[in-house]
C-alpha cells in the first residue's frame, strides 16, 4: 500500500487534503462507522448475502480495518482519482476498487441521518414549524457535470443552456449555514423555479425566502419570497432598487460559501464518471452531510 492513515493523521493539513475532514473529526466518524459496519457485517457477508457463519474468519484484505475502509471512500471522494490509480494506492484491482466504492457509499449514505438535507419538502416544512430560528432560508441550484450522453435525446435533456454543457441539476434550501433541504438530481436542461415547483416547496408563515431573480414568481406557501428588483428594459434600476439588490446579494453569497464547502469534495466538482445507478444522487446528499457535519462539529467547538 502507498498510502497511509497513520502518516494522514500526523496533521490536520493531511487529512483535510485527504477527506475534508480533520484528525478529530474524522476519528468520531470513524467509531460511528465502525458500530455501523459491525453491524452489517454480523447479518450480511461483504458481498452482501445473508451469514451463515460467524464474521471474522478468512483472508484479511488490504482495507482490514473499519477506519481504513472510511478513510478510503472518503479519499475517493475528495481527490476522486481513477479506479486506476486508487488501486495503485491502496495495493488492489480496479475490480476490487469499484465493488469496494459500490458497498461503502451505501454505508456512508446510513452514517449520518441527522446531517442529511431533507429530501421531502414536507419533512423541511415541519423542521421550519419546530424550529422557529430558522425564519430565513436560502435557496438556489447548483450544477455538476457529466459525460455527454450517446443517445440524441439524452443530450438534450441533460445539455445546459447556462453553463453550456452536459451536466445535472440539483436545487438546495441552506438555513444557518447548513443544507437543510436537497432536491432529487435531475437533467441539467431543468431550470431551478421548474424543479423547486415540481418538488411543491410549501413553507411554513414567518419565514422568509431569499432567492435568485431565476426564482421570481416562484409559489413558497405562507412564506414570503423576496428576490433581486430586474432592471427595466432601455432604463436604468433606480439607485435604491440598486442599493437593495446589494444588500440582498450580501445575504444571498452565504448560500455561494456553503456550496463551496458542499463542493470540496471533487466527486462533485469534477465531471462525473462513475456509472452506478443512483450514485450521481447519493453522492450529492452525501457531500451535503458532510459540509453539516464539519458545520455542526465546528459550531460546537467555538461555543465551548
Amino acid at each position: 500500500m502507498l498510502i497511509s492513515l497513520a502518516h494522514a493523521k500526523r496533521s490536520d493539513r493531511r487529512m483535510k487534503a485527504a477527506t475534508s475532514l480533520t484528525v478529530a473529526e474524522f476519528e468520531a466518524l470513524a467509531v460511528q462507522f465502525a458500530r455501523l459496519w459491525e453491524k452489517e457485517l454480523s447479518a450480511h457477508t461483504v458481498e452482501g448475502a445473508p451469514r451463515t457463519r460467524q464474521a471474522g474468519g478468512g483472508r484479511k484484505g488490504v482495507l482490514g480495518t473499519a477506519p481504513l475502509k472510511l478513510f478510503f471512500i472518503l479519499l475517493y471522494y475528495k481527490a476522486y482519482p481513477t479506479q486506476d490509480l486508487m488501486g495503485l494506492l491502496f495495493g488492489i484491482t480496479q475490480g476490487q476498487v469499484s465493488d469496494w466504492v459500490g458497498r461503502l457509499t451505501a454505508q456512508v449514505s446510513r452514517l449520518m441521518p441527522l446531517h442529511k438535507p431533507a429530501r421531502r419538502t414536507r419533512d423541511l416544512k415541519e423542521l421550519l414549524t419546530r424550529e422557529p430560528a430558522l425564519n430565513e432560508v436560502l435557496i438556489d441550484g447548483t450544477e455538476r457535470r457529466v459525460p455527454r450522453p450517446v443517445h440524441r435525446g439524452r443530450q438534450r435533456r441533460y445539455y445546459s443552456g447556462r453553463k453550456k454543457r452536459h451536466a445535472v441539476k440539483n436545487v438546495i434550501v441552506t438555513a444557518k449555514g447548513k443544507v437543510r433541504w436537497c432536491s432529487p438530481t435531475v437533467p441539467g436542461r431543468r431550470h431551478d423555479k421548474a424543479v423547486a415547483e415540481q418538488e411543491r416547496l410549501r413553507l411554513p408563515k414567518g419565514v422568509t425566502v431569499l432567492a435568485d431573480s431565476g426564482f421570481a414568481g416562484l409559489e413558497t406557501g405562507a412564506a414570503d419570497l423576496i428576490t433581486p428588483w430586474k432592471k427595466p428594459k432601455g432604463r436604468r434600476l433606480h439607485w435604491k432598487r440598486r442599493a437593495f439588490n446589494r444588500l440582498l446579494g450580501r445575504e444571498r453569497v452565504k448560500i455561494e460559501h456553503t456550496l463551496a464547502s458542499v463542493k470540496r469534495l471533487r466527486i462533485l466538482r469534477d465531471e462525473f464518471r462513475n456509472r452506478r445507478k443512483g450514485m450521481v444522487d447519493e453522492v450529492m446528499v452525501i457531500g451535503c452531510a458532510l459540509h453539516n457535519y464539519r458545520w455542526s462539529w465546528r459550531q460546537e467547538r467555538l461555543a465551548a
